[in-house]
C-alpha cells in the first residue's frame, strides 16, 4: 500500500500498488505533457494525483470553474466519472460520514506474509550477515 494525500483536502489515502490490493476508494488523475509541432517530440513523465471520493464528487457536482484549463479538465473528468458510475456518490457519502478504517483485499488474493510477521526468526548478527 502507498499512502498519498488528496490534492484538494489533504486527507491521507491508502492506494493500491498492485492489482491484488484494494486501497481506499479514490480517483487518480494522471497529467501527461508532451510537445507537438517540434522535432524531436518530448514527453514529461506522467504525474499521478489522487482525489478522495468526497472531493471528486463535489468537484463533479459543483459549478464549472471560471478559469484554468487544468481545472476545467479535472472538472469535466469528474463529471464524466459521476455520470458513468452513479455509485460513486454513494461511496463518497459513506466515506464522508463513516471514514474507512482498513482497506480490504480483493477476493481471491492472499495477504502479504511480510506484513503479518512480527519478529525475526533469529537475532540478526554479523555472522548471519556473512552467511547470506
Amino acid at each position: 500500500m502507498k499512502i498519498e494525500p488528496c490534492v484538494r483536502c489533504g486527507s491521507t489515502l491508502k492506494t493500491a500498488e498492485t492489482i491484488n490490493e484494494s486501497g481506499q476508494p479514490a480517483v487518480i488523475a494522471y497529467t501527461v505533457l508532451r510537445t507537438t509541432g517540434v522535432r524531436p517530440m518530448v514527453r514529461a513523465t506522467a504525474r499521478r494525483r489522487v482525489l478522495c471520493m468526497p472531493c471528486s464528487i463535489s468537484i463533479g457536482f459543483g459549478p464549472a470553474p471560471q478559469s484554468g484549463a487544468f481545472n476545467e479538465d479535472v472538472y469535466e473528468g469528474c463529471v464524466e466519472l459521476s455520470e458513468k458510475c452513479p455509485q460513486l456518490a454513494a461511496i463518497a457519502h459513506e466515506q464522508k460520514h463513516n471514514p474507512p478504517t482498513r482497506p480490504r483485499l480483493m477476493p481471491g488474493s492472499k495477504q502479504d506474509e511480510t506484513l503479518t510477521t512480527k519478529t525475526l526468526r533469529a537475532p540478526f548478527t554479523e555472522d548471519t550477515k556473512l552467511a547470506s
